[in-house]
């Protein structure tokens, strides 16, 4: 069951939905078949999947991404998108004189580093979020690092620069002020539950310019579209009657539920989804081998799952956690690459400190020239603690005259 208002599609959660999404693509391109349309999805496994399937039913020119492609097109023609290098190096240079004075060792330091990365991306998040924003209470986060974010956010945007959360904001102004009407994508919400306030605001602008559709899925329970309904009431869809006869095709999990081969449990939050998990493990009698957990996004179930089974001592096997950046290899390119940039600046100068600390950090491997009877040259292990203590007491540092003088 479908129901229609304006520019905003309501309908059940299942095959409908796609059949829904298609029928709203092919309005987009009545006028031209291959004019482009953008579908929106919550996550880049929805995209995934909407993308396959959209690609079966011979759609040309669709394009399905999450919320933040989105905004960074838009917003291209007044700011550009904040780079993950310069992401680093602005974290690493409000951070550099805190961490000198805690004396974190180079480890320490990478770890420190990261941390306050991922702590400045959910304050960000955070602060664009609209429960947070309803709220109107401070975060409960470190003092510390509300300060250097602060330091971080006013450093970035003085480059020129803004974060991944404020490029909704920048796009909404964008189409509003210079994209001329009707050379914007024609844009597709696909089944939205939660939009930050700057992805509401966008929304907004598109719907009042006609370049936008909504098809938004209901489950057929109260709690669960509570969310949606929320979304469509800030939207402004207030007339819209949603989809209220849940059909087997539409509801294939009641379905399953009611024959028992599946069993769904309703909880407050991650945290006790995560808890009935294990419980459930740790009472089944299943081999710990044969039992699978399946999440659609990292964050934060891997972590959650990761610890609540280490505490329950649970075995388990799956994607290591850690990222490219904190391997060997991660940390020996990002050494390389801070090693260039500081040589590339306007001083061209070598910290010592920090170049130790790279060469500590992970095994560095130095050419040789070749032996008699060697088919081909080898590298050795730089000696990185003699190299250190060399450093240190030739005072080298600076510029690469400094050190060659020394």
């Amino acid at each position: 069951m479908t129901q229609t208002c304006s520019q905003v599609t309501t309908v059940l959660t299942g095959p409908e939905a796609l059949s829904t999404l298609a029928r709203a693509v092919h309005q987009a391109q009545a006028e031209d078949r291959f004019a482009r349309v953008v579908v929106i999805t919550d996550h880049h496994d929805v995209a995934r999947s909407v993308r396959h399937w959209l690609g079966g039913k011979g759609l040309i020119n669709v394009t399905v991404q999450t919320g933040g492609h989105l905004a960074d097109e838009l917003a291209r023609p007044t700011t550009p998108a904040l780079p993950r290098l310069l992401e680093s190096q602005a974290v690493r240079h409000v951070a550099e004189a805190e961490a000198d004075r805690l004396g974190l060792d180079p480890a320490g330091r990478h770890r420190f580093y990261r941390s306050l990365i991922t702590a400045f991306r959910e304050m960000a998040e955070r602060a664009d979020s609209p429960d947070d924003a309803a709220a109107g209470e401070p975060d409960d986060m470190n003092l510390l690092a509300e300060r250097l974010y602060v330091e971080y956010r006013k450093g970035i945007n003085e480059r020129g620069y803004h974060l991944p959360s404020e490029l909704p904001h920048m796009a909404a102004e964008a189409v509003s002020d210079h994209w001329i009407r009707g050379h914007e994508p024609a844009v597709i919400y696909y089944l939205p539950r939660r939009l930050s306030i700057g992805d509401t605001q966008l929304a907004k602008v598109l719907l009042e310019r006609g370049k936008c559709q909504v098809v938004a899925g209901f489950a057929g329970d109260e709690n669960a579209d509570g969310p949606v309904r929320e979304l469509l009431d800030i939207l402004g869809s207030q007339g819209v009657e949603e989809a209220s006869s849940v059909s087997e095709a539409a509801d294939p999990l009641c379905q399953r539920a009611e024959s028992g081969a599946l069993t769904i449990v309703a909880v407050p939050d991650p945290e006790e989804e995560v808890h009935t998990i294990v419980r459930s493990i740790a009472a089944s009698e299943v081999p710990f081998h044969r039992i699978a957990v399946i999440h659609r996004q990292d964050n934060p179930y891997a972590s959650l799952l990761r610890q609540e089974l280490g505490f329950a001592h649970i075995p388990y096997s799956g994607v290591t956690h850690r990222s490219l950046g904190d391997t060997q290899t991660g940390l020996l390119l990002q050494g390389l690459v801070d090693l260039a940039v500081e040589l590339n600046g306007p001083q061209g100068a070598i910290d010592r400190e920090r170049l130790i600390g790279w060469i500590t950090s992970t095994p560095v491997r130095w050419p040789r020239e070749q032996g008699e009877g060697e088919s081909s040259p080898r590298s050795i292990t730089v000696p990185a603690t003699a190299w250190a203590n060399l450093a240190r007491s030739a005072r080298a540092n600076g510029t690469v005259q400094n050190w060659k003088s020394r």
